[in-house]
Protein backbone atom coordinates (compact mmCIF):
# COMPACT_ATOMS: atom_id res chain seq x y z
CA UNK A 1 0.00 0.00 0.00
CA UNK A 2 1.05 3.69 -0.74
CA UNK A 3 2.89 5.58 2.16
CA UNK A 4 0.71 8.57 2.85
CA UNK A 5 2.53 12.04 1.87
CA UNK A 6 4.41 14.14 4.66
CA UNK A 7 1.19 16.42 5.28
CA UNK A 8 -1.04 13.69 5.81
CA UNK A 9 1.40 11.73 8.28
CA UNK A 10 1.63 15.50 10.09
CA UNK A 11 -2.58 15.04 10.32
CA UNK A 12 -2.33 11.57 11.24
CA UNK A 13 0.15 12.45 14.56
CA UNK A 14 -2.21 15.57 15.34
CA UNK A 15 -4.97 13.85 15.40
CA UNK A 16 -3.77 10.91 17.60
CA UNK A 17 -2.06 13.80 19.81
CA UNK A 18 -5.36 15.62 20.22
CA UNK A 19 -7.77 12.42 20.69
CA UNK A 20 -5.54 11.28 23.58
CA UNK A 21 -5.61 14.64 25.02
CA UNK A 22 -9.43 15.22 24.29
CA UNK A 23 -10.12 11.27 25.89
CA UNK A 24 -7.61 11.73 28.90
CA UNK A 25 -10.47 14.85 29.77
CA UNK A 26 -13.29 13.00 28.76
CA UNK A 27 -13.56 10.30 29.38
CA UNK A 28 -12.81 10.80 33.53
CA UNK A 29 -15.45 12.97 33.71
CA UNK A 30 -17.82 11.33 31.61
CA UNK A 31 -17.80 8.26 34.34
CA UNK A 32 -17.94 10.15 37.25
CA UNK A 33 -20.89 12.03 36.27
CA UNK A 34 -22.15 8.97 34.61
CA UNK A 35 -22.11 7.49 37.86
CA UNK A 36 -23.88 9.93 39.66
CA UNK A 37 -26.95 10.24 36.77
CA UNK A 38 -27.40 6.73 37.43
CA UNK A 39 -29.53 7.63 40.31
CA UNK A 40 -33.52 7.24 39.58
CA UNK A 41 -36.37 7.91 41.86
CA UNK A 42 -39.53 5.68 41.62
CA UNK A 43 -43.12 7.25 41.19
CA UNK A 44 -46.44 4.95 42.30
CA UNK A 45 -50.08 5.87 40.47
CA UNK A 46 -52.38 7.35 42.89
CA UNK A 47 -55.15 7.41 40.05
CA UNK A 48 -55.16 7.58 36.59
CA UNK A 49 -53.59 11.02 36.41
CA UNK A 50 -51.33 11.31 39.42
CA UNK A 51 -48.09 9.76 40.15
CA UNK A 52 -46.84 9.83 43.87
CA UNK A 53 -43.12 10.35 44.36
CA UNK A 54 -40.55 9.32 47.27
CA UNK A 55 -40.63 12.96 48.12
CA UNK A 56 -44.50 13.21 48.80
CA UNK A 57 -44.98 15.35 45.56
CA UNK A 58 -47.19 14.78 42.86
CA UNK A 59 -46.56 14.39 38.90
CA UNK A 60 -49.31 15.27 37.15
CA UNK A 61 -50.46 13.34 34.08
CA UNK A 62 -51.20 15.95 30.73
CA UNK A 63 -53.14 14.54 28.53
CA UNK A 64 -54.38 16.42 25.04
CA UNK A 65 -56.69 19.62 25.84
CA UNK A 66 -56.16 19.48 29.16
CA UNK A 67 -53.55 22.45 30.89
CA UNK A 68 -50.61 23.02 32.75
CA UNK A 69 -52.24 24.73 36.35
CA UNK A 70 -50.75 26.22 39.34
CA UNK A 71 -49.70 24.19 42.02
CA UNK A 72 -48.31 21.43 39.40
CA UNK A 73 -44.46 21.48 40.34
CA UNK A 74 -44.34 17.95 37.96
CA UNK A 75 -46.17 16.94 35.13
CA UNK A 76 -45.66 14.66 32.11
CA UNK A 77 -47.74 14.20 28.87
CA UNK A 78 -49.58 11.31 27.76
CA UNK A 79 -50.96 10.99 24.29
CA UNK A 80 -51.45 12.62 20.41
CA UNK A 81 -51.06 16.53 21.12
CA UNK A 82 -49.89 16.97 17.17
CA UNK A 83 -52.87 19.56 16.73
CA UNK A 84 -51.57 21.72 19.94
CA UNK A 85 -49.20 24.39 20.23
CA UNK A 86 -46.15 23.71 22.26
CA UNK A 87 -45.36 27.20 22.73
CA UNK A 88 -48.75 27.44 24.97
CA UNK A 89 -47.00 24.47 27.14
CA UNK A 90 -43.87 25.95 27.67
CA UNK A 91 -44.91 29.31 28.54
CA UNK A 92 -47.13 28.08 31.26
CA UNK A 93 -44.33 25.44 32.67
CA UNK A 94 -41.86 28.86 32.82
CA UNK A 95 -44.55 30.77 34.16
CA UNK A 96 -45.42 28.33 36.67
CA UNK A 97 -41.70 26.66 37.56
CA UNK A 98 -43.15 23.32 36.49
CA UNK A 99 -40.47 19.83 36.07
CA UNK A 100 -41.59 18.54 32.53
CA UNK A 101 -41.17 14.69 32.59
CA UNK A 102 -40.58 13.21 29.23
CA UNK A 103 -42.40 9.69 29.18
CA UNK A 104 -40.29 7.42 26.64
CA UNK A 105 -41.88 5.39 23.36
CA UNK A 106 -45.27 7.61 24.15
CA UNK A 107 -47.26 9.68 21.37
CA UNK A 108 -46.15 12.48 23.31
CA UNK A 109 -42.71 12.14 23.54
CA UNK A 110 -41.81 14.51 20.20
CA UNK A 111 -44.08 17.05 21.82
CA UNK A 112 -41.91 17.33 24.57
CA UNK A 113 -38.94 17.58 23.21
CA UNK A 114 -40.80 21.03 21.24
CA UNK A 115 -41.94 22.18 24.90
CA UNK A 116 -38.52 21.80 26.19
CA UNK A 117 -36.24 23.70 23.67
CA UNK A 118 -38.75 26.38 23.83
CA UNK A 119 -38.46 27.21 27.48
CA UNK A 120 -36.33 29.43 29.56
CA UNK A 121 -36.02 26.86 31.90
CA UNK A 122 -34.94 23.53 29.73
CA UNK A 123 -33.32 22.22 32.60
CA UNK A 124 -36.17 21.59 34.61
CA UNK A 125 -36.76 18.48 32.82
CA UNK A 126 -36.65 14.45 33.67
CA UNK A 127 -37.11 10.90 31.57
CA UNK A 128 -39.87 8.28 32.27
CA UNK A 129 -40.04 5.03 31.51
CA UNK A 130 -43.08 2.56 32.45
CA UNK A 131 -44.99 -0.70 31.85
CA UNK A 132 -48.18 -0.67 30.98
CA UNK A 133 -50.70 -3.86 31.72
CA UNK A 134 -51.78 -4.20 27.92
CA UNK A 135 -47.98 -4.36 27.74
CA UNK A 136 -47.21 -7.16 30.28
CA UNK A 137 -50.14 -9.07 28.67
CA UNK A 138 -49.38 -8.92 24.83
CA UNK A 139 -45.41 -9.40 25.78
CA UNK A 140 -45.96 -12.09 27.72
CA UNK A 141 -43.91 -10.79 30.57
CA UNK A 142 -42.52 -12.38 33.43
CA UNK A 143 -41.01 -10.34 36.40
CA UNK A 144 -37.80 -11.19 35.11
CA UNK A 145 -38.17 -10.22 31.76
CA UNK A 146 -40.22 -6.81 33.97
CA UNK A 147 -37.01 -6.25 36.05
CA UNK A 148 -34.52 -6.23 33.01
CA UNK A 149 -36.54 -3.69 31.09
CA UNK A 150 -36.13 -1.42 34.15
CA UNK A 151 -32.56 -2.24 34.64
CA UNK A 152 -31.60 -1.78 30.82
CA UNK A 153 -33.86 2.09 31.41
CA UNK A 154 -31.74 2.71 34.28
CA UNK A 155 -28.59 1.22 33.28
CA UNK A 156 -28.59 1.42 29.54
CA UNK A 157 -30.40 4.90 28.83
CA UNK A 158 -30.09 6.57 32.64
CA UNK A 159 -33.52 7.05 32.80
CA UNK A 160 -34.62 9.50 36.11
CA UNK A 161 -37.53 8.16 37.05
CA UNK A 162 -39.72 4.54 36.49
CA UNK A 163 -43.85 4.67 36.89
CA UNK A 164 -45.18 1.90 38.16
CA UNK A 165 -48.50 1.44 37.14
CA UNK A 166 -50.35 -1.42 38.23
CA UNK A 167 -49.75 -4.22 37.37
CA UNK A 168 -51.62 -7.62 37.98
CA UNK A 169 -49.87 -10.65 38.87
CA UNK A 170 -46.19 -8.85 38.87
CA UNK A 171 -44.53 -8.71 42.31
CA UNK A 172 -43.41 -5.16 41.56
CA UNK A 173 -41.43 -4.93 45.58
CA UNK A 174 -39.72 -7.87 44.71
CA UNK A 175 -38.70 -6.31 41.21
CA UNK A 176 -37.63 -2.72 43.01
CA UNK A 177 -35.52 -4.58 45.85
CA UNK A 178 -33.61 -5.90 42.63
CA UNK A 179 -33.02 -2.90 41.20
CA UNK A 180 -32.58 -1.33 44.62
CA UNK A 181 -29.74 -3.86 45.55
CA UNK A 182 -27.95 -2.94 42.15
CA UNK A 183 -28.59 1.24 41.56
CA UNK A 184 -29.34 2.11 45.23
CA UNK A 185 -32.27 3.29 47.17
CA UNK A 186 -34.79 5.55 44.80
CA UNK A 187 -34.06 9.42 45.33
CA UNK A 188 -36.68 11.67 46.31
CA UNK A 189 -37.19 13.34 43.13
CA UNK A 190 -36.32 13.10 39.48
CA UNK A 191 -33.58 15.25 38.05
CA UNK A 192 -31.95 15.44 34.79
CA UNK A 193 -28.52 13.81 33.63
CA UNK A 194 -26.01 16.86 34.24
CA UNK A 195 -22.82 17.32 30.92
CA UNK A 196 -19.72 19.62 32.48
CA UNK A 197 -17.42 18.87 29.33
CA UNK A 198 -16.20 22.11 27.53
CA UNK A 199 -13.95 20.71 25.36
CA UNK A 200 -16.49 19.46 22.81
CA UNK A 201 -14.96 21.67 20.05
CA UNK A 202 -11.52 19.39 20.34
CA UNK A 203 -13.33 16.18 19.95
CA UNK A 204 -14.71 17.45 16.50
CA UNK A 205 -10.97 19.11 15.68
CA UNK A 206 -9.55 15.35 16.16
CA UNK A 207 -12.21 14.09 13.48
CA UNK A 208 -11.72 16.58 11.09
CA UNK A 209 -7.89 16.10 11.62
CA UNK A 210 -8.82 12.55 10.62
CA UNK A 211 -10.57 13.54 7.72
CA UNK A 212 -7.58 15.89 6.48
CA UNK A 213 -5.00 12.89 6.78
CA UNK A 214 -7.25 9.98 4.95
CA UNK A 215 -8.23 13.09 2.41
CA UNK A 216 -7.32 16.89 3.39
CA UNK A 217 -9.85 18.75 1.11
CA UNK A 218 -12.29 16.97 2.50
CA UNK A 219 -11.08 17.83 6.24
CA UNK A 220 -10.62 21.64 4.81
CA UNK A 221 -14.08 21.80 3.40
CA UNK A 222 -16.17 19.69 6.66
CA UNK A 223 -14.03 22.08 9.64
CA UNK A 224 -15.96 24.97 9.04
CA UNK A 225 -19.30 23.20 9.70
CA UNK A 226 -18.87 23.41 13.73
CA UNK A 227 -19.63 27.20 12.78
CA UNK A 228 -22.90 26.69 11.28
CA UNK A 229 -24.55 23.48 13.16
CA UNK A 230 -22.27 21.46 15.82
CA UNK A 231 -24.82 18.78 15.94
CA UNK A 232 -25.10 18.12 12.21
CA UNK A 233 -21.30 18.95 11.58
CA UNK A 234 -20.35 15.98 13.97
CA UNK A 235 -22.33 13.85 11.87
CA UNK A 236 -21.45 14.36 8.86
CA UNK A 237 -17.87 14.76 9.41
CA UNK A 238 -17.90 11.31 11.44
CA UNK A 239 -19.88 8.94 8.91
CA UNK A 240 -17.30 10.36 6.11
CA UNK A 241 -14.44 9.13 8.79
CA UNK A 242 -16.27 5.71 8.68
CA UNK A 243 -15.42 5.32 5.37
CA UNK A 244 -12.38 7.46 5.04
CA UNK A 245 -10.94 5.51 8.05
CA UNK A 246 -11.34 2.42 6.75
CA UNK A 247 -8.36 2.00 4.09
CA UNK A 248 -5.93 2.88 7.30
CA UNK A 249 -3.01 0.33 5.90
CA UNK A 250 -3.04 -1.23 9.46
CA UNK A 251 -5.98 -3.29 9.00
CA UNK A 252 -5.52 -5.28 11.96
CA UNK A 253 -6.14 -1.66 13.94
CA UNK A 254 -9.48 -1.36 12.40
CA UNK A 255 -11.37 -1.97 15.65
CA UNK A 256 -9.55 0.21 17.89
CA UNK A 257 -9.52 3.11 15.46
CA UNK A 258 -13.47 2.97 15.31
CA UNK A 259 -13.80 2.25 19.32
CA UNK A 260 -11.51 5.89 18.82
CA UNK A 261 -13.65 7.08 16.56
CA UNK A 262 -16.75 6.84 18.72
CA UNK A 263 -14.96 8.04 21.72
CA UNK A 264 -14.71 11.20 19.73
CA UNK A 265 -18.36 11.45 18.71
CA UNK A 266 -19.72 10.61 22.10
CA UNK A 267 -17.37 13.33 23.25
CA UNK A 268 -18.04 16.25 20.55
CA UNK A 269 -21.85 15.55 21.48
CA UNK A 270 -22.25 15.29 24.85
CA UNK A 271 -24.28 18.34 25.84
CA UNK A 272 -27.56 18.88 27.71
CA UNK A 273 -29.53 18.29 25.29
CA UNK A 274 -27.78 14.81 23.56
CA UNK A 275 -27.19 13.21 27.52
CA UNK A 276 -31.04 13.87 28.01
CA UNK A 277 -32.25 12.24 24.88
CA UNK A 278 -33.77 15.97 23.77
CA UNK A 279 -31.27 15.82 20.36
CA UNK A 280 -30.07 12.66 18.73
CA UNK A 281 -27.11 12.01 16.73
CA UNK A 282 -28.13 12.34 13.06
CA UNK A 283 -27.90 10.01 10.24
CA UNK A 284 -28.02 6.72 12.41
CA UNK A 285 -28.66 4.64 9.65
CA UNK A 286 -26.62 6.47 7.38
CA UNK A 287 -23.52 5.83 8.99
CA UNK A 288 -24.42 2.12 9.64
CA UNK A 289 -24.95 1.39 6.31
CA UNK A 290 -22.59 3.54 3.95
CA UNK A 291 -19.61 1.58 4.69
CA UNK A 292 -20.95 -1.60 4.38
CA UNK A 293 -22.46 -0.15 1.04
CA UNK A 294 -19.19 0.90 -0.13
CA UNK A 295 -17.65 -2.63 0.43
CA UNK A 296 -20.50 -4.63 -0.78
CA UNK A 297 -19.65 -2.34 -3.93
CA UNK A 298 -16.04 -2.84 -3.80
CA UNK A 299 -16.20 -6.57 -3.62
CA UNK A 300 -18.96 -7.18 -5.89
CA UNK A 301 -16.69 -4.78 -8.94
CA UNK A 302 -13.32 -7.07 -7.90
CA UNK A 303 -15.43 -10.25 -7.71
CA UNK A 304 -17.70 -9.94 -10.61
CA UNK A 305 -16.07 -12.18 -13.23
CA UNK A 306 -17.38 -15.15 -11.39
CA UNK A 307 -19.76 -13.54 -8.71
CA UNK A 308 -22.13 -12.48 -12.05
CA UNK A 309 -23.36 -16.25 -12.41
CA UNK A 310 -25.14 -15.39 -9.15
CA UNK A 311 -26.65 -12.10 -9.50
CA UNK A 312 -30.10 -12.97 -9.11
CA UNK A 313 -29.32 -14.98 -5.47
CA UNK A 314 -26.88 -12.35 -4.67
CA UNK A 315 -29.85 -9.25 -5.21
CA UNK A 316 -32.25 -11.16 -3.10
CA UNK A 317 -29.60 -12.33 -0.26
CA UNK A 318 -28.72 -8.14 0.17
CA UNK A 319 -31.60 -6.93 -0.22
CA UNK A 320 -33.31 -9.02 2.22
CA UNK A 321 -30.08 -8.99 4.63
CA UNK A 322 -30.18 -5.47 4.19
CA UNK A 323 -34.03 -4.66 5.26
CA UNK A 324 -33.20 -6.96 8.08
CA UNK A 325 -30.37 -5.14 9.28
CA UNK A 326 -31.86 -1.30 8.65
CA UNK A 327 -35.14 -2.49 10.80
CA UNK A 328 -32.88 -3.83 13.60
CA UNK A 329 -31.32 -0.40 14.42
CA UNK A 330 -33.80 1.46 16.01
CA UNK A 331 -35.73 1.17 19.04
CA UNK A 332 -38.72 -0.38 17.55
CA UNK A 333 -37.50 -2.85 15.76
CA UNK A 334 -39.63 -6.33 16.67
CA UNK A 335 -38.39 -8.88 18.72
CA UNK A 336 -39.41 -12.01 18.84
CA UNK A 337 -40.24 -13.33 22.53
CA UNK A 338 -37.66 -15.83 22.68
CA UNK A 339 -34.84 -13.29 21.96
CA UNK A 340 -35.85 -11.09 24.52
CA UNK A 341 -35.48 -13.78 27.02
CA UNK A 342 -32.28 -14.80 25.31
CA UNK A 343 -31.19 -11.25 26.02
CA UNK A 344 -32.42 -11.32 29.52
CA UNK A 345 -29.74 -14.04 30.30
CA UNK A 346 -26.87 -12.42 28.81
CA UNK A 347 -27.54 -9.24 30.29
CA UNK A 348 -27.38 -12.00 33.68
CA UNK A 349 -24.26 -13.65 32.65
CA UNK A 350 -22.37 -10.46 31.09
CA UNK A 351 -24.14 -7.59 33.02
CA UNK A 352 -24.70 -5.47 29.55
CA UNK A 353 -25.01 -7.81 26.56
CA UNK A 354 -22.80 -7.25 23.73
CA UNK A 355 -24.37 -6.39 20.10
CA UNK A 356 -24.55 -9.16 17.97
CA UNK A 357 -23.58 -7.89 15.05
CA UNK A 358 -20.28 -7.79 16.82
CA UNK A 359 -20.44 -11.08 18.00
CA UNK A 360 -20.01 -12.38 14.39
CA UNK A 361 -18.58 -9.77 12.67
CA UNK A 362 -15.39 -9.39 14.44
CA UNK A 363 -14.75 -13.36 14.27
CA UNK A 364 -15.29 -12.54 10.55
CA UNK A 365 -12.75 -9.86 10.73
CA UNK A 366 -10.01 -12.57 12.30
CA UNK A 367 -10.98 -14.80 8.83
CA UNK A 368 -11.03 -12.21 6.83
CA UNK A 369 -7.57 -10.64 7.98
CA UNK A 370 -6.25 -14.81 8.04
CA UNK A 371 -7.35 -16.14 4.79
CA UNK A 372 -7.29 -12.92 2.11
CA UNK A 373 -6.95 -15.07 -0.89
CA UNK A 374 -9.85 -17.21 -0.01
CA UNK A 375 -12.40 -17.13 -2.74
CA UNK A 376 -15.14 -16.29 -0.64
CA UNK A 377 -13.06 -13.57 1.74
CA UNK A 378 -15.24 -10.59 0.66
CA UNK A 379 -18.23 -11.98 2.89
CA UNK A 380 -15.95 -11.85 6.32
CA UNK A 381 -15.27 -8.57 4.74
CA UNK A 382 -18.63 -7.67 4.36
CA UNK A 383 -19.21 -8.67 8.21
CA UNK A 384 -16.44 -7.00 9.30
CA UNK A 385 -17.50 -3.88 8.10
CA UNK A 386 -20.69 -4.17 10.13
CA UNK A 387 -19.03 -5.05 13.06
CA UNK A 388 -16.68 -1.93 12.47
CA UNK A 389 -19.32 0.86 12.56
CA UNK A 390 -21.97 -1.08 14.64
CA UNK A 391 -18.89 -0.29 17.41
CA UNK A 392 -19.07 3.10 16.05
CA UNK A 393 -23.12 3.10 15.84
CA UNK A 394 -22.75 2.46 19.84
CA UNK A 395 -21.04 5.61 21.11
CA UNK A 396 -23.75 7.43 18.95
CA UNK A 397 -26.79 6.76 21.79
CA UNK A 398 -25.06 10.12 23.93
CA UNK A 399 -27.17 9.17 26.63
CA UNK A 400 -26.15 5.67 27.77
CA UNK A 401 -23.35 5.41 29.84
CA UNK A 402 -19.78 5.68 28.84
CA UNK A 403 -18.88 2.65 30.69
CA UNK A 404 -21.11 0.24 29.32
CA UNK A 405 -20.90 1.56 25.95
CA UNK A 406 -16.92 1.15 26.32
CA UNK A 407 -17.46 -2.59 28.13
CA UNK A 408 -20.09 -3.56 25.24
CA UNK A 409 -17.80 -2.69 22.66
CA UNK A 410 -14.41 -3.72 24.23
CA UNK A 411 -15.90 -6.85 24.95
CA UNK A 412 -16.86 -7.80 20.99
CA UNK A 413 -13.39 -6.57 19.92
CA UNK A 414 -11.72 -9.06 22.77
CA UNK A 415 -13.61 -11.80 20.67
CA UNK A 416 -12.30 -11.08 17.84
CA UNK A 417 -8.74 -10.70 18.54
CA UNK A 418 -8.99 -13.75 20.33
CA UNK A 419 -10.31 -15.42 17.20
CA UNK A 420 -7.15 -13.77 15.62
CA UNK A 421 -4.85 -15.31 17.79
CA UNK A 422 -6.40 -18.76 18.06
CA UNK A 423 -6.50 -18.57 13.86
CA UNK A 424 -2.71 -17.55 13.75
CA UNK A 425 -1.61 -20.50 16.07
CA UNK A 426 -3.59 -22.68 14.33
CA UNK A 427 -2.43 -22.00 10.97
CA UNK A 428 1.45 -21.68 12.47
CA UNK A 429 0.95 -25.40 13.79
CA UNK A 430 -0.58 -26.45 10.36
CA UNK A 431 2.57 -25.01 8.17
CA UNK A 432 4.92 -26.78 10.71
CA UNK A 433 3.44 -30.20 9.62
CA UNK A 434 3.63 -29.32 6.54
Amino acid sequence: MKEPSGLKKIAEIAFFVSTLVCLVIFVPSRFVTDKRDLAYTVGFSIDDDRILLPSGKIVYIIDPSEQIEPGMEYVTFRGDFSGYDPKAYADQADQYGVWIGMLEFNDSTNFVKKIVSMRKQPEKFFRIHTIRQEEVEKMKLTDSMIYYRFRRAILERSIDMIWIQPLENVNVEAILRRIAKQFGKPKAVPSPNSSPFNFQWLAFLSMVLLLFSRRPLIGLFTAPLWFWNSSIAVSIVSILATVLLYSHRKKHLLPMFYLMLGLLTNAALWDFWHVNDLDVYRGVKLSISLLPLFVLMKSVIREWKWLKKYWLLGVAVMAGSGFYYLSRSGNTAFVAYFERQFRDVLEGLLWVRPRFKEIVGYPAFALWLSFPNFKWSFVFELLASVALVSTFNTFCHIKTPLMVSLYRSIFSIAVGYAALFVIARVKERATRRV
